[in-house]
């Protein structure tokens, strides 16, 4: 189902319905009920990879702590590497299988066969979320969820898993498990933040893409103008991308859920690093603190920065790791959105 659908807005209209009337203590399971409608929606054969995500995330969770508990930290990591491995390795074969057997057939004038699968819906938001939660129960930043319905909510939420933003357990699951009282300013403000998402998608992105698609299309016809086309492209990107996020926080409002915001302002940014800090924030601290961090202060990245500083002096050797780290995370982002060389370049 389309944000902008019709058949949306009626789901979303009686999952809210349902949502209030029954009594508080079921609230979550209708959430829950609802999220897998809306999945099954989607195609009933692509259920069996968000189980499996949730069920390896929930159970290995609860592994790592109990390791953690019994004093022994190397089992709690062999545990969480295996988790990681089985989460992300699932993401992995989906997505990137038949990339690699068209580059093995080009290279070596193969002919294998491809996959034919689509990609599960949401498969790498909830993929990156359960994940942050397994390396969150592992750091100590959070308890391991003992209810795996309670915990297959929090991966699943239904406004959230088609495109974000990438929720954090400590900050999203106290607010889909507690009863909401039904107050008039969440439906309105939901309602208004839902109403300002259509308007970004369906007037300024789609507005602009006429444009783009006949600059794109033909850009000798229009000469010196076809940088419009560029301009343009950046508002259907912008305006598609974070309108889709207005819709999605303002239905989680309705239900009294605050989910974290994925856009602010970006383009008036003033420099590279702040506009990084504006668009779509919850992958970039994602990155931040589950790749970038890690990376810097392990083991291996202060072996490469003291061999940098005897090489290459102090300055240089200081700013190296740093600089390898933000390669490697914009390579993880670029691989994330797509199998394809130009996402890996």
């Amino acid at each position: 189902m389309s944000l902008v659908s019709n058949l949306f807005l009626l789901f979303v209209a009686v999952s809210v319905l349902v949502y209030y009337i029954v009594p508080h203590k079921f609230q979550w399971l209708v959430l829950l009920c609802f999220s897998y409608i809306y999945y099954l929606a989607g195609g009933i054969r692509y259920v069996g990879f968000i189980l499996f995500s949730t069920l390896v995330t929930w159970g290995i969770a609860l592994a790592v702590e109990k390791a953690e508990a019994g004093g022994s930290h190397k089992s709690a990591r062999n545990f969480l590497v295996l988790g990681l491995i089985l989460n992300f390795g699932m993401l992995g074969v989906i997505k990137y299988t038949n990339f690699m057997i068209e580059n093995l057939n080009a290279l070596f004038h193969m002919n294998l066969r491809g996959m034919e699968i689509l990609l599960p819906l949401g498969i790498s938001f909830y993929t990156f979320q359960s994940s942050g939660y397994l390396l969150d129960v592992y750091w100590k930043r959070c308890d391991a969820e003992r209810n795996p319905v309670k915990y297959a909510l929090f991966v699943s939420f239904f406004p959230q898993i088609l495109q974000g933003p990438i929720g954090r357990y400590s900050r999203l699951a106290h607010q889909l498990y507690e009863p909401h009282k039904f107050e008039g300013k969440n439906i309105t403000r939901g309602f208004e933040r839902i109403l300002w998402g259509f308007f970004k998608k369906m007037i300024l992105a789609d507005w602009a893409a006429v444009f783009v698609d006949a600059i794109f299309d033909n850009p000798d016809q229009y000469s010196g103008l076809a940088i419009f086309g560029v301009l343009f492209y950046t508002v259907q990107l912008y305006a598609d991308f974070s309108g889709g996020m207005d819709v999605v926080i303002g239905i989680a409002s309705m239900f009294g859920i605050e989910l974290d915001e994925n856009f602010k302002r970006p383009f008036f940014s003033i420099s590279i690093t702040d506009f990084w800090h504006r668009w779509h924030i919850t992958l970039g601290t994602w990155m931040k603190d589950y790749v970038f961090y890690p990376v810097t202060l392990s083991k291996w990245m202060g072996k490469f920065g003291k061999w940098g500083k005897k090489v290459f002096g102090k300055k240089t050797g200081r700013t190296l790791p740093i600089c390898l780290a933000n390669l490697i995370v914009f390579f993880v982002v670029g691989v994330w959105h797509g199998a394809a060389w130009k996402y890996i370049v």
